[in-house]
């Protein structure tokens, strides 16, 4: 099923927006709209009632909502900017971004966002990847923080026999019909390498019957599958990866898998990824 619904937070930043015209020029291949998405919260402050402090609590606030206002305008001139007449939609919110676009997601078939500034981001006003692609329920797309622009270059599918793999394959399907080649890879520590070459494989046929011709290849690599998977993505030129996305709750905090995290890490590839 092709896209027909894109969503991206939008920064009131427009060196920061390169994602917004990648999600703009996918929209124009597959004739889908835009959902620009504006969102910011405040961070909690200690708040006293009574007296004098009522009324500067009154006025910070005050001040606070005219600095979320025109942070919004300034991204809504971004999206503008970067999406121009196609068919979109805007929407603000007052809430932490992540928040504000897993509630969006139900409404559209792929977000798109930008390559984390930080493996800590500032969950106020930046996307934190993690509980997104957790929770939101639609495939991610990462884009790098240059990434204006995804072409048809060869695509790596990072296969584990999953879940979650299986469900990213799914979701990339228009991505990987538009490519001029796509490579099923599978990193196995197996003696012998058939039973993973045999589930790749089944893997080429399904796709086949989507107008995908996909290429197989088994590894076993050494070192970490994550740098062996980024390797051969430098080695076939790929510019999209995609994997599942596997990762958990630590502590209040999220902590991907090594190939997730490693994906995540590099700022050079699309990576595609879904839970």
């Amino acid at each position: 099923m092709p896209f027909k619904s894109l969503l991206c937070h939008v920064p009131p930043q427009a060196d920061l927006a390169a994602h917004v015209q990648c999600a703009a020029s996918l929209a124009d291949e597959f004739q889908a709209t835009v959902v620009g998405v504006g969102a910011a919260a405040v961070p909690p402050f200690a708040g006293r009632s009574g007296g004098a402090y009522a009324a500067v609590d009154s006025q910070w606030l005050a001040i606070l909502r005219e600095q979320h206002d025109m942070a919004m305008e300034a991204a809504c001139r971004v999206f503008d900017a970067a999406t121009g007449d196609r068919q979109k939609t805007w929407r603000t919110s007052w809430a932490e971004p992540t928040v504000a676009l897993t509630a969006a997601a139900r409404g559209g078939d792929l977000i798109v966002v930008r390559h984390p500034s930080s493996s800590h981001p500032d969950r106020y006003t930046e996307v934190d990847v993690g509980p997104l692609v957790i929770k939101a329920g639609r495939p991610v797309l990462v884009c790098p923080s240059s990434g204006s622009y995804l072409s048809d270059a060869p695509v790596l599918v990072a296969w584990k026999d999953t879940r979650e793999a299986r469900r990213a394959v799914a979701d990339a399907l228009p991505l990987l019909q538009r490519s001029c080649d796509v490579l099923i890879l599978e990193c196995s520590s197996e003696a012998d390498p058939g039973p993973a070459m045999a589930r790749i494989e089944d893997i080429a046929v399904a796709l086949a019957r989507h107008q995908v011709k996909a290429r197989t290849e088994v590894l076993s690599p050494p070192g970490k599958t994550g740098e062996a998977v980024l390797a051969r993505a430098v080695q076939l030129g790929a510019d999209l990866v995609v994997a599942g996305g596997y990762g958990h709750t630590r502590l209040g905090e999220w902590a991907f898998g090594g190939v997730t995290r490693s994906l995540l890490e590099q700022d050079r590839r699309f990576v595609l990824l879904s839970h």
